[in-house]
């Protein structure tokens, strides 16, 4: 079985705005961007996961502008949206762009259920979504890594690790901080100040 999902954070664009995906319920309507599907889908379920193992961090910007807007935490069998074509996240991974890392020991994934099978916006990014009919025709084409998908990674990572590199020559090494013995209001001489003259 093929395990899919989204981080319980996760921010979900609905027919009022974004919404974390543990607070979905059914009758919600998410927005679809599927070609030949109405623009809203109703939410029929939601699924709470615990789950155990390997994550897929999709990082910010990684699926082109500004998709995702912020790290987003998937299920190795989500699948993404890039270009039309629908691809499982666990085989984007390139230990930069795309990584994996273990759950923690209180992970809950949300699987969305749709009316139908359509992309839906999760900050910013498309994910596939939804089929509760497992006959019904698919909108999109589950394939292998392609190159379409991969140079766009590689891409992405070369320019993070930049920015990294970048980040790490512009902060400066901390000024040594010299700071002079506070007096012993003791050992003080005392002052005497001189007397006008009248």
């Amino acid at each position: 079985m093929i395990m899919k999902g989204i981080a319980a954070d996760a921010r979900v664009m609905t027919s009022r705005g974004d919404r974390l995906a543990a607070r979905l319920g059914p009758g919600m309507m998410l927005l679809a961007v599927t070609p030949g599907m109405a623009p809203f889908q109703r939410v029929l379920g939601i699924r709470q996961i615990p789950y155990r193992g390997p994550l897929i961090r999709v990082l910010a910007g990684v699926l082109g502008t500004m998709a995702p807007r912020e790290d987003l935490l998937m299920l190795p069998g989500q699948g993404v949206v890039f270009q039309g074509r629908a691809y499982r996240v666990g085989d984007l991974v390139d230990g930069i762009a795309i990584q994996q890392e273990e759950s923690p020991a209180d992970f809950t994934a949300i699987d969305i259920l749709l009316e139908g099978h359509a992309g839906i916006l999760v900050q910013g990014a498309t994910l596939e979504m939804g089929q509760a009919q497992l006959l019904a025709p698919s909108p999109f084409q589950r394939v292998p890594v392609d190159t379409a998908i991969t140079d766009q990674i590689a891409l992405m990572a070369a320019a993070i690790a930049l920015e990294a590199e970048e980040g790490e020559a512009a902060i400066p090494p901390a000024p040594l901080a010299f700071m002079a013995p506070s007096p012993d209001a003791d050992a003080l001489p005392d002052l005497k100040l001189p007397r006008r003259r009248r």
